[in-house]
């Protein structure tokens, strides 16, 4: 036995070798195994599942914005506007033709026909048809300047929850697919917001099998690579397939007690976390019984004195990125907040399986875990073998701190500088690494209509109680002007101006012709039983001017029924999904508002449709990183200051951590838009990045800081420096190996939020695992000497070796370990 091992120091109650003992004896071992099985089994039978529960609409979730609120205000006073659009593009390069027309023309009544897709229930899917056939008027905004393309919207009583959506668009493009080409050079696709949404459904429907595949595929490639034996490579891949079983069942029991809700996008990322957590875990273990196997003759004692070693921090690690998620749940936006409680449950599970069922494998597969290689005891005073990379590099740091940490920190300043100029996008009509139908037509629409055209938004006006719109035109034409003086607006149509121009006679003659038509006429208008202004000769009435009657059958469109509520839309001159016209949202809200307070009239004023809502998700979403980050940094540092007792080293360490998290956003960032061309990095992924690399960042720091810790004390602060980080060195290494593998995982999506988190996660991963782990933590301790503990102390007695010394102790060879 080892001198000092935990198991013969006191006869104090500690729970760790407690744990380790009971995880690990004759009996504990069988019945820990049974315990994870007989979960497994109980969980993963119990319906529902987790995959039928997923809730993708937190993705889109904001919160109760002024955007969100006009939506549910328009819904209830204009209900034609609550359904979600579809968009179908026709285009012909060669300019639409009669035929092109005809065609057009032929989906459109069959959309709103009996063979029109039906919900289970028997209800149409499709609500009607806006074209240039049902509204001729509307021709303008419906063909492109140039004759080749031509939208026709179509509204859905489809939802993305149950399913319905996708179906629907599948018909609607069976039926499209049809006639398109047909010998000609016409180009039908579905697009819009029903569109992209039901492709991203399509996307993610085999999703969680294809990761889940893919990623034990490439971990099970790393771990034999990494330890030439299958069993060890089978071990972790075990753990977290139950571990994956057990965390479904309790997600699913969650959602349907309510607790919590899950996206698929939130079930993808656990599945990666939880393969490089867990392999991590196990790594972390396995990699020091291996050690421990190389002094101590029995087995179980040797790993029960590893498991002593390396509880603590795996953790101290589990509890940083728990703590991390956990602190998710204070951000406003859905794709952050059901993240955090998803993830965090799931490492919650992972971590006891970490402490207990790992351990127990290990105590019954014995020596075998290790097959074909067994570690050969080394007797004691013999000498180790003294090469491998990490010892050369522990060597070269502990003689040279100051160009290690100088070297590394200069290498990751390099890389932040390509974060300059680098912007968050926010349009997901763009977020399709592979074509879809919905990303060609959107490309379609944006290549031949002025760019506003493609999403315009509503500004929708509460009237005071007792107001008539049809009685204050002037004080919304008002609000129609101020709205015109932001420089980014293109157009506003509305009641006064419903072609985008006012209309050529004076408002208030105007309102006293709409005062003058009968309640009939206008309620025949608003049904659509009638034909305005009498043209099949049934409504001819003498003494109402047919362009009166005109406008009133326009004006329908922008007033509700209840002659309360006022909607005007706003076409800007940008792109609707770009940074100008997030920017541009702030300067129509102010003019709007100050309109609406100079009417008198005006109860209030929202701002609703795609620009309004991105706006506010891009404010709710930096206000959500304002938030959580200081949190998420303050709890590491505690975390960190408790384990290590420190005030100082939590504070150099975290700010590398910062730092390297600002390298990896650098480099990446730098490859998607100067490289491949994209035009930024998708909002969410910055905090995701942020969340993952600091807690993750923060198990390689724990396992390395507790280890220099343990070997400080042993043998000085230059020595015990070395020891730690050429015994870690290969540890870290494999785990971040395959972590970073895993999270790369994330690439075979063609999702471009996902594609850029693997990506940027795996970076950032790596320059943890071999710039800040392996150079400048390492050199940064041995600069700071016994200042890295203050105000803490190691034990009293041992030696502390200066860095000019000449050491006798030599680098172990890692590759032994492996």
């Amino acid at each position: 036995m080892k001198n000092g091992s935990p198991l013969t120091q006191s006869k104090k109650f500690h729970p760790v070798p407690w744990l380790g003992k009971l995880v690990t004896g004759p009996r504990g071992r069988w019945v820990v195994l049974l315990v994870w099985i007989i979960l497994t089994g109980l969980l993963s039978s119990l319906p529902p599942t987790l995959a039928s529960l997923y809730d993708n609409n937190l993705l889109y979730d904001i919160g109760d914005q002024e955007s969100v609120q006009g939506t549910r205000l328009l819904a209830r006073e204009f209900p034609e506007q609550r359904n979600l659009p579809a968009i179908i593009v026709f285009h012909n390069p060669s300019g639409l033709n009669d035929s092109d027309y005809a065609k057009a023309k032929q989906i459109g009544e069959w959309l709103v026909s009996k063979d029109a897709p039906v919900s289970k229930q028997g209800q149409a899917q499709v609500v009607r048809v806006v074209s240039i056939f049902t509204l001729p008027q509307a021709r303008s905004e419906l063909v492109s300047a140039n004759g080749t393309t031509m939208s026709m919207v179509v509204p859905l009583n489809s939802s993305p929850a149950d399913g319905s959506l996708t179906e629907t668009i599948k018909e609607i493009r069976k039926y499209t697919d049809s006639l398109n080409g047909s010998g000609s050079s016409l180009q039908v696709k579905v697009s819009g917001p029903g569109g992209v949404i039901a492709d991203t459904q399509l996307i993610f429907t085999n999703t969680d099998l294809t990761l889940l595949l893919s990623t034990v595929a490439i971990v099970l490639v790393l771990l034999i690579v990494i330890y030439r034996s299958p069993v060890l490579a089978l071990l972790p891949l075990v753990v977290v397939g139950l571990t994956q079983s057990v965390v479904g069942g309790l997600l699913a029991l969650g959602i349907k007690a309510e607790f919590l809700a899950v996206s698929q996008m939130a079930s993808s990322i656990m599945t990666i976390l939880l393969f490089g957590a867990g392999t991590d875990y196990t790594i972390f273990l396995v990699s020091r019984y291996r050690e421990e196997l190389h002094s101590e003759p029995d087995r179980l004692l040797a790993l029960r004195n590893a498991f002593n070693n390396v509880a603590g921090a795996i953790l101290s690690s589990a509890g940083t990125v728990i703590v991390a998620l956990l602190a998710l749940a204070l951000a406003t936006l859905g794709i952050y907040n059901s993240l955090g409680s998803a993830l965090a449950l799931a490492l919650v599970v992972m971590l006891l399986a970490g402490l207990t069922l790992v351990p127990a494998l290990l105590a019954i597969l014995g020596r075998f875990a290790f097959w074909p290689f067994h570690p050969k005891p080394i007797p004691a005073g013999s000498a180790q073998t003294k090469t491998g990379f990490w010892s050369w590099v522990a060597r070269w740091v502990a003689h040279h701190p100051k160009a290690a940490v100088g070297c590394s920190t200069l290498f990751l300043l390099l890389l932040c500088l390509g974060n300059l100029g680098v912007s968050d996008v926010y349009n997901y009509l763009t977020g399709f690494r592979q074509p879809t139908d919905s990303s060609k037509g959107y490309k379609l629409l944006a290549a031949n209509f002025e760019p506003g055209v493609l999403a315009p938004f509503d500004v929708v006006i509460s009237l005071k109680d007792g107001t008539n719109a049809y009685q204050q035109l002037t004080a919304i034409e008002q609000v129609s002007q101020a709205i015109t003086t932001v420089s980014d607006v293109g157009r506003v149509t509305g009641p006064t101006r419903p072609t985008g121009q006012p209309v050529q006679m004076s408002l208030s003659e105007l309102e006293q012709g709409f005062a003058k038509l009968p309640s009939f006429l206008t309620q025949a208008i608003r049904s659509g039983t009638g034909h305005p202004g009498g043209a099949d000769g049934s409504m001819a009435l003498p003494g109402l001017d047919p362009t009166i009657i005109g406008l009133y059958a326009q004006s329908v469109a922008y007033i509700s029924a209840s002659n309360s509520t006022v909607r005007l839309q706003v076409t800007l001159k940008s792109d609707p999904y770009g940074i100008p016209a997030l920017d541009s949202i702030p300067a129509i809200r102010k003019v709007v508002q100050q309109a609406a307070q100079q009417t008198g009239l005006i109860d209030k004023v929202y701002l609703t449709g795609v620009t309004p809502e991105l706006a506010d998700t891009r404010q709710v979403s930096d206000r959500d990183k304002m938030l959580v980050i200081p949190v998420v940094v303050i709890l590491t540092a505690l975390i960190l200051g408790l384990l290590l007792r420190s005030l100082v080293a939590p504070l150099f360490l975290l700010i590398v951590v910062l730092l390297n998290f600002f390298a990896a956003v650098g480099i990446t960032s730098f490859l998607y838009t100067t490289i491949q061309g994209d035009d930024g990095l998708a909002y969410a992924n910055p905090l995701y990045t942020f969340i993952f690399l600091v807690a993750l960042g923060a198990d390689y720091t724990i396992f390395l800081m507790s280890r220099v810790r343990e070997e400080t004390t042993k043998l000085g602060l230059v020595a015990g420096t070395q020891k730690a980080v050429s015994s870690t060195g290969g540890v870290i290494t494999s785990a971040g190996v395959i972590l970073a593998g895993t999270f790369l995982v994330l690439t075979t999506l063609p999702i471009r939020d996902l594609y850029q988190l693997g990506i940027t996660v795996a970076v950032g991963i790596l320059l943890d695992t071999f710039v800040v782990r392996g150079l400048l933590v390492p050199g940064l301790v041995l600069l700071l000497g016994k200042v890295c503990w203050w105000p803490g102390k190691l034990q009293k007695g041992l030696a502390v070796a200066l860095p000019d010394q000449k050491l006798d102790l030599e680098p172990i060879n890692t590759t032994s370990q492996h």
